[in-house]
């Protein structure tokens, strides 16, 4: 009998030890000043945002001849309670700087989505890897 209750208990040790070392780590899921850093560009190579992880960016239009070095830049902020996004502009052709506030609608490891009530309606990107 003392034999079957220790065979049980080691048993019982095994087998709960199984299920701990099998449970998943919990994934830290990203926040969205986290997946935005990087760069993106729109599915025709036609407009490309590079947003850095200091709050800092920059725009360019391949498709209107401007080249990376041309680029205009911003500084950005993410609400990620609101899932609204700040873009403050600063046109180099000296347009000053133009304030942008968009919906954040998609924003995952591949794919950018916002829109923006003012000069620009929705536009899609994609991270460039």
């Amino acid at each position: 009998m003392k034999k079957t209750v220790i065979l049980l208990i080691v048993a019982v040790v095994i087998v709960t030890l199984g299920m701990v070392s099998c449970k998943k780590k919990e994934e830290h899921k990203k926040t969205y000043y986290e997946l935005v850093v990087g760069r993106w560009r729109t599915h025709d190579g036609g407009h490309y945002e590079v947003y850095y992880a200091g709050g800092t960016g920059k725009m360019w239009d391949p498709a209107d001849d401007v080249q990376e070095d041309e680029a205009d830049t911003f500084d950005w902020s993410i609400d990620e309670n609101n899932k609204t996004m700040t873009q403050i502009i600063h046109f180099q052709g000296g347009q000053g700087n133009v304030p942008q506030y968009c919906n954040i609608i998609t924003l995952d490891e591949s794919t950018f989505t916002y829109n923006n009530e003012g000069w620009r309606a929705a536009i899609t990107l994609v991270k460039v890897f």
